[in-house]
């Protein structure tokens, strides 16, 4: 039985000392090897690269569709204070006497 774990055991070493490697001619691919190492870290660091792209266009189109509504709200706005018209109009029809300011408004200036 031992001589049994002990070839299991000079196998175990072979495999992880990297005999079985040279023994097969691995050795002569290194160069091939390296190039294929390099290709993956390349690949992989492309894809994380694309990744953070990608978020980074998914921020800027919230920030836009936040943008825009933002733009939506202010011509609401505007819309409104077009309406003034409309209200000078409902103000002449009920004979009152509120009228819009004739002259602009001033500034007050403090001195200190």
């Amino acid at each position: 039985m031992s001589g049994k774990i002990k070839r299991f055991v000079d196998k175990l070493v072979s495999y992880l000392s990297g005999d079985k490697l040279i023994e097969w001619g691995v050795d002569r691919q290194l160069g091939f090897i390296f190039y294929i190492f390099v290709i993956v870290c390349v690949t992989i660091a492309w894809s994380l690269l694309v990744e953070q792209s990608l978020v980074e266009v998914q921020r800027n189109e919230r920030q836009l569709q936040e943008l825009r509504i933002s733009y939506q709200q202010h011509t609401l706005d505007l819309v409104g204070m077009n309406n003034r018209t409309r209200i000078d109009g409902m103000l002449k029809s009920k004979a009152s006497t509120l009228h819009a300011p004739l002259t602009p408004p001033q500034r007050i200036v403090l001195e200190k």
